[in-house]
């Protein structure tokens, strides 16, 4: 990997501790680093501390540097990081706020009336970009960290750029191996497991423990305990509630985003665990968070310390250039036929196989029929979605909206359009 592009890298929680991830990793480390975003001076400051801050960590020379265009920036790129939020993080509360006037409670943006309508927010910058890269890097990947997701990496294709070459990684995903190891009281190494469903609420299809189907133990020993250990994330009941109204485990994540009846109780973690998790995220929230960073790069005390291993997604880049030890991973992309009853063009997340040739989605079980169905509706609901912010129109995201499983926004759904349209202007919400 010779080059890669951050746009919305003025990021300060995403990009350090991504760029850290780079230095870490064989086929980055040497990488030319570029971010773009809106907010240029402050990547332009980003880009300088995070370049001092990996030759103080790790004594490697990845260069980082910030482009005030993409237009100058993509060039030669090997891979393209979107994680860009439009309108910052305003937008997101502004559409939450209006989404809890129609009676709907938003979670991550993923799934619902809500999403649709941040797929039009995100859409012209995603478009300018896959425009963009069709001219200058074609053939680089696009790595999506943006909601909502699913709809986010369709309209990326049906833009026109390879479908092997647009994933969307959600932070949630690294854990679904672990989630079933934790169920079952076993190292992560023991156990392969294989997934379907939509983004934030993903079903374990199978559970091999040692080869060995482990699934009814897995099932019998969270319903044992009681609660769905997250590790890191605490204790949930919201996993045993979608137990018992499906037959099935689902993955850790957001699971109440796609079915919003489903709210169990939450356990924080211990309190070790909790205090050392509490005390990352207060230093990268701070407001001062650049300038503690900075100090570590100079070489001063600081309360900001460097990760010592790389985080996901940078290990796919390792795959994909042949380095690297594992090859299996999670990847929201186009299904391929992987989950076989659910649509070729839907956009679950998937177990895939990433090397050097590619990323090639590994043959799951069929998901249970009922499972399937709610799928398909949600995504039907994203791709209308993507396609009404291909083609801008209005008329279509009512559509996308109207079709949102678990509400009934039939009436509601030109009024929560004209209502975005105030809040974003009609040159945004189409």
């Amino acid at each position: 990997m010779k080059k890669i592009v951050i746009v919305g890298g003025a990021s300060p929680r995403w990009t350090p501790r991504n760029v850290a991830s780079m230095a870490l990793s064989p086929s980055t480390r040497d990488a030319e680093v570029v971010l773009v975003d809106v907010a240029h001076d402050r990547a332009v400051q980003l880009a300088d501390v995070c370049t001092r801050m990996v030759k103080r960590a790790y004594g490697v020379s990845l260069r980082v540097h910030a482009q005030a265009k993409l237009a100058d920036a993509l060039p030669g790129a090997d891979v393209v990081f979107t994680v860009f939020r439009n309108g910052g993080h305003d937008s997101e509360t502004r559409i939450d706020a209006m989404m809890k006037t129609f009676g709907s409670q938003q979670n991550c943006f993923t799934a619902g009336p809500g999403a649709a309508i941040y797929a039009a927010v995100q859409s012209k910058p995603l478009l300018d970009l896959v425009r963009l890269m069709a001219v200058h890097c074609p053939n680089a990947v696009i790595i999506h960290g943006i909601n909502p997701l699913p709809t986010m990496v369709m309209l990326a294709v049906l833009a026109g750029h390879d479908p092997g070459r647009v994933m969307g990684h959600c932070g949630a995903m690294p854990w679904y191996r672990r989630d079933a190891a934790r169920a079952l009281g076993v190292d992560p190494s023991r156990v392969t497991v294989r997934v379907g469903g939509t983004n934030h609420c993903t079903f374990f299809t199978q559970i091999l423990l040692d080869g060995q189907d482990a699934y009814p133990l897995a099932v019998r020993m969270v319903q044992e305990r009681g609660y769905y250990d997250l590790g890191i994330w605490g204790r949930s009941t919201t996993e045993l509630d979608l137990l018992k109204m499906t037959g099935y485990l689902v993955a850790g994540g957001h699971a109440s985003d796609i079915y919003p009846m489903a709210h169990g109780t939450w356990t924080p973690p211990s309190a070790e665990v909790l205090a050392t998790r509490e005390a990352s995220a207060r230093i990268e929230n701070d407001e001062n968070f650049l300038d503690l960073l900075d100090a570590y790069a100079n070489g001063q005390p600081s309360p900001w310390q460097p990760p010592a291993e790389a985080d996901f997604p940078i290990p796919w880049l390792d795959a994909l250039s042949g380095l690297g030890s594992e090859r299996i991973f999670t990847v929201n992309r186009v299904n391929g036929g992987a989950v076989p009853n659910l649509p070729d063009w839907s956009v679950p997340d998937v177990e895939c196989y990433i090397d050097a040739r590619g990323v090639s989605p590994v043959q799951s079980p069929p998901l249970p029929e009922h499972l399937a169905e709610v799928a398909r509706r949600h995504q039907t609901a994203f791709r209308l979605a993507a396609q009404a912010c291909l083609a801008r129109s209005r008329d279509t995201l009512i559509r996308a909206i109207q079709l949102a499983p678990f509400g009934d926004y039939m009436k509601s759904a030109p009024a929560i359009v004209a209502e975005a349209e105030k809040l974003f202007g009609k040159e945004t919400i189409f």
